[in-house]
């Protein structure tokens, strides 16, 4: 009896989650199709419906962010562009889409200088994906174990050395491949960025509207946030400024 009650309940998983796959594969072909047909605003709420039903991947947020720049909505296709560069930043389909969209917006804010080797890392890093650094550790550590095995059991000197020397190579890949994957993972689950999205946004001394206008931003930029007290953000921007913005001013990344 216990049994077949658990086949039941099992059988309704499984019909529901196809029910709500087959769903999901119809609304994006709507969207697609009402994209194709450049009834962008229909395409919009489309692929919403999917975000909505807590479906995510860089495609989804990629081709969201195709549509709102078509609707010259241009903070939500930045917001769409940097979620799909998160969960994929190696893609070059996607960089592009983002630099252009951020050639429609105002401010024009110079990065404060980083050290050369932090600038590097940070490209090789956004080579891949979370998945795809973790994929690339688990298969420099296999190697490196196979390495291993042989350095110890091989009574050749030469093979020994060459073992070694390989082995090290490998084992670095191996370390910096899941130091990667973590990172990227981190930046996903804790990211701390945010789009504002008015079209002009003062911002504060200090977490009110009694607050000294420190500066002036504008629809589109990316701000990091480094605080939070009520209904005010504390952001910084790339050129080191700080100040505060209401939270209903950003959306996060």
């Amino acid at each position: 009896m216990l049994r077949y009650i658990l086949n039941i309940l099992i059988i309704g998983v499984l019909t529901t989650n196809n029910l709500a796959a087959a769903s999901v594969d119809n609304l994006m072909s709507t969207a697609n199709k009402s994209y194709t047909e450049g009834k962008f605003d229909e395409a919009v709420k489309a692929y919403e419906s999917i975000i909505s039903q807590g479906y995510t991947s860089d495609k989804l947020y990629f081709n969201l962010g195709n549509a709102y720049y078509k609707t010259k909505n241009i903070p939500a296709a930045i917001l769409n562009y940097e979620r799909a560069s998160l969960l994929n930043p190696g893609d070059e389909d996607i960089s592009f889409n983002l630099d252009l969209a951020k050639t429609l917006t105002v401010d024009r804010i110079e990065p404060l200088p980083e050290f050369f080797m932090v600038t590097f890392f940070k490209k090789i890093k956004h080579i891949m994906s979370t998945n795809g650094w973790a994929y690339t550790g688990i298969l420099f550590l296999i190697i490196s174990l196979g390495l291993a095995y042989f350095f110890w059991f091989s009574y050749s000197s030469n093979i020994k050395r060459i073992t070694f020397s390989v082995g090290i190579f490998t084992l670095l890949i191996t370390i910096l491949s899941f130091t990667f994957s973590a990172q990227q993972k981190n930046s996903i689950v804790n990211h701390n960025y945010g789009i504002l999205f008015p079209s002009v946004i003062a911002v504060k001394s200090s977490p009110g509207e009694s607050g000294k206008d420190l500066f002036v931003l504008h629809g589109g930029t990316k701000v990091k946030i480094i605080d939070s007290v009520g209904d005010w953000f504390k952001v910084r921007i790339p050129d080191g400024n700080i100040g505060w913005v209401l939270k209903e001013t950003l959306e996060r990344i």
